[in-house]
């Protein structure tokens, strides 16, 4: 083939249709899993292995966007109770028997604007690292915090290594921390694409206190 001829291939939209197909095709492949009724621990685990799978190759298609200056959010009214209820109803299906999940919107807003895919993607990420190192329960939660809208993924783990509280995004080059620091290096990137007049939104973490666990914040203006 003559790569330099004018109409080759773009091998990056190639790869980016790729991965959205693969994508598509572990979305209906959880949707079979989610339908199985069964308290088999390896079908629960094989649903949270095809919900991890899948969100990679969602940040693979962020990360083309990215490439390509193609992330612009498609910024909605929503209403971030419903948008809670829903996400927590897919939480349940993955955290099956093994934790349970808890839902707080008494101080949400009526509605807010954002992108719902991008937060939601961030959102599940945030929900995957805390299944892996919750106790008993998260709490997940919308609040209007500040003038802001605040989404909060709560667990009841040993909380952040000090690392990532230092740095969040930084701790994607450590090795340790590589995977939890490529969800929370997307979740910074999603949180900052939403802009309102002078204000940028933003990934906040902290923990509660000693062993009380993690807390992941999307602050959207």
């Amino acid at each position: 083939m003559n790569t330099e001829n004018g109409s080759q291939i773009d091998l990056k939209t190639v790869l980016a249709l790729n991965i959205h197909e693969i994508k598509n095709l572990m979305a209906l492949l959880m949707l079979k899993l989610d339908a199985i009724k069964s308290e088999n621990r390896e079908v629960g685990d094989a649903r949270l292995l095809c919900h991890r799978v899948n969100d990679c190759m969602e940040q693979m298609l962020l990360l083309f966007n990215l490439q390509t200056e193609r992330l612009t959010p498609s910024i909605e009214a929503h209403s971030p109770a419903d948008f809670i209820e829903e996400f927590v109803q897919n939480a349940v299906v993955l955290a099956g028997d093994k934790i349970a999940i808890e839902m707080n919107v008494d101080a949400a807003p009526e509605y807010w604007f954002f992108d719902r895919d991008l937060i939601e993607m961030a959102m599940l990420n945030a929900v995957h690292n805390a299944l892996r190192y919750a106790n008993k329960r998260i709490i997940i939660s919308a609040a209007l915090q500040n003038g802001e809208l605040a989404l909060t993924v709560q667990d009841d783990g040993a909380g952040f290594p000090q690392a990532i509280l230092d740095d969040p995004v930084g701790s994607l080059v450590s090795q340790r921390y590589e995977e939890m620091g490529l969800g929370l290096f997307f979740a910074d990137i999603i949180a900052k694409a939403h802009v309102n007049k002078d204000r940028q939104g933003k990934l906040l973490l902290h923990n509660t206190g000693q062993n009380q666990g993690g807390v992941f914040t999307l602050q959207l203006p």
